[in-house]
C-alpha cells in the first residue's frame, strides 16, 4: 500500500476527499488531532497538517499521477502533489509512524501519562509507542514534543499528565 500526499487549497478539502474517496482502490483523508483548548478548557479536533490529503492506495506513483491527471474539474484545489526524490509515497518508516499515531478514524488521540521518579509513564495513547521521542512537555497546554518530523515540521501531540494510572 502506497500512501502520497497533496498540497491543497484548504477551503476545497473536504470536496477533495470526496472526489478521490470516489475512485476505485482509493482512500482519501485529512489527518486530525485531538488538542486542548485553553480558554475555553475543552478538548477539540483539528486538522494535524492543514492543506494537506494523504491518500492510500495500492496504486503505483505513474497510475496515480495518471488519475490525477483524469479527474479535470474534479481536483479543483489541488495545488501539487508533494514529491520527495522523484516520488512521492511516503517511505515505511513515515507510513509505520502514522499507523502508531492515528485511529482508525485517522485521528491523532490525546495520550495519558504520570510522572514516576522524574520519568514520564505513557498508559495510553499513541504516544505510548514513542515514549522515548518525548523530548519536551508542556503541561499547561497539555503537549507532547516529539523528536520526529514530518514534511519539516516537528511533531506535537495531545498528552494529558494525571497523578497516577
Amino acid at each position: 500500500m502506497n500512501w502520497y500526499v497533496l498540497y491543497v487549497l484548504s477551503y476545497k478539502t473536504n470536496s477533495l476527499i470526496r472526489n478521490l474517496n470516489r475512485k476505485q482502490g482509493v482512500e482519501a483523508f485529512s489527518p486530525k488531532c485531538e488538542y486542548y483548548r485553553r480558554k475555553e478548557k475543552d478538548y477539540a479536533i483539528k486538522p494535524l497538517f492543514s492543506g494537506y490529503i494523504f491518500v492510500k492506495t495500492s496504486m503505483e506513483q505513474k497510475n496515480f499521477n495518471y488519475l490525477l491527471q483524469s479527474m479535470d474539474e474534479e481536483r479543483n484545489g489541488l495545488i501539487r502533489q508533494l514529491v520527495n526524490k522523484d516520488i512521492s509515497a511516503l517511505t515505511d518508516d513515515e507510513i509505520d509512524m502514522f499507523n502508531h499515531l492515528l485511529n482508525s478514524k485517522y485521528t491523532m488521540k490525546l495520550s495519558k501519562a504520570y510522572v514516576d521518579n522524574n520519568k514520564l509513564v505513557v498508559y495510553e495513547g499513541p504516544l505510548q509507542y514513542f515514549q522515548e521521542n518525548i523530548v519536551k512537555i508542556d503541561k499547561h497546554n497539555q503537549l507532547a514534543f516529539l523528536d520526529l518530523s514530518f514534511m519539516d515540521r516537528k511533531i506535537k501531540a495531545g498528552l494529558v499528565i494525571t497523578s497516577k494510572k
